[in-house]
């Protein structure tokens, strides 16, 4: 009677090592799937509407700078081609 008494202490002990290491490796799994989704989320939400109207910015000035270029007369280009 002692003996299996004994015995199933351990099996008990046992599943309840095994039960918990799956449960952690679940909660390590779905921990690091939502941290990713969480990280997709922020850039989406946050950053990404910053680096487009940075890129927008950069493009106007762009189109700026090219109006307001001046030109070399006829003359001086023929002298600097010279």
């Amino acid at each position: 009677m002692l003996s299996a008494l004994v015995g199933l202490v351990v099996i008990a002990v046992v599943g309840f090592v095994v039960l918990t290491v799956l449960l952690a490796v679940f909660g390590m799994v779905f921990g690091l799937a939502f941290g990713l989704l969480g990280l997709a989320i922020t850039l989406a939400v946050k950053i990404l509407p910053l680096v487009l109207v940075g890129w927008l910015v950069v493009k106007l000035v762009q189109r700026g700078e090219r109006g307001s270029r001046p030109r070399i007369p006829a003359s001086d280009r023929r002298w600097l081609d010279s």
